[in-house]
C-alpha cells in the first residue's frame, strides 16, 4: 500500500509540474509576441538525456549508434531521447532553431547561437550519478562561462530567453544503486 501510495503521490506531482511548466511557457510566449521581440528569443536547456541533444562524446555514449536517430534526422546523432525530442518542439513552438549542444559551440557559425544552447548531458542529474558527467550545478557553471565571455549579453537573456530543465530519474538511481541503501 505505501508502495501504490508512493507512486500516486510521484505521479501527482509530476503533473503538477508538467502543468506548471506548460503555463511558463505559453506566458512567456505570449509575453514575447506582446514585446515583438519573438526573432530573439532564445531557449536555454539543462538536464538528463531527455533532453541532450548531443553533448556526450561519441565513443561514450549508445545515442551515437543505431537505433538512436533512425526516426529524426535519420541516423544517430547524439540525441538521448533518439529523435525529436522536447528542446527541438519548444523551440519549434517559439520559432526557433533548436539550440545547439554545448559540446559543438565552438564548431559552429556564431550565429547558430542566437537561438541559445543546450547544456543537458544524458545519465546525470541534479547531485553527482552513476554516470561521470556534469551535473545540474556544473551545466549551470557552463551557461555563467558564457555570459562572463559575452557570448550571450546578460540584458539580453533575462528579457528574452527561456530554460528548460530535465532532470528525471537518475538521482533516484545513483540513491538506490549506491551500497547501503535499502529498494524497499
Amino acid at each position: 500500500m505505501e508502495k501504490q501510495t508512493t507512486i500516486a503521490s510521484s505521479c501527482l506531482f509530476l503533473l503538477y509540474i508538467t502543468t506548471f511548466t506548460v503555463a511558463e511557457v505559453l506566458e512567456a510566449h505570449h509575453h514575447l509576441h506582446q514585446h515583438n521581440i519573438h526573432g530573439s528569443v532564445k531557449l536555454f536547456v539543462f538536464g538528463d538525456s531527455y533532453v541532450d541533444t548531443g553533448n556526450i562524446r561519441k565513443s561514450v555514449s549508445p545515442s551515437w549508434k543505431e537505433p538512436y536517430g533512425i526516426t529524426f534526422p535519420g541516423k544517430p546523432a547524439g540525441r538521448g531521447s533518439g529523435g525529436r525530442g522536447p528542446p527541438r518542439f519548444l523551440a519549434s513552438f517559439l520559432g526557433i532553431r533548436s539550440p545547439v549542444p554545448y559540446a559543438l559551440r565552438k564548431f559552429v557559425k556564431k550565429s547558430k547561437l542566437e537561438s541559445g544552447m543546450n547544456f543537458a548531458f544524458g545519465g546525470t542529474g541534479v547531485f553527482d550519478t552513476l554516470v561521470s558527467g556534469p551535473n545540474l550545478t556544473t551545466q549551470i557553471d557552463f551557461f555563467e562561462q558564457l555570459l562572463q565571455q559575452k557570448v550571450y549579453a546578460k540584458n539580453d537573456v533575462v528579457k528574452s530567453s527561456i530554460a528548460l530543465v530535465s532532470v528525471a530519474g537518475n538521482d533516484y538511481a545513483a540513491h538506490f544503486g549506491r551500497p547501503g541503501n535499502d529498494t524497499k
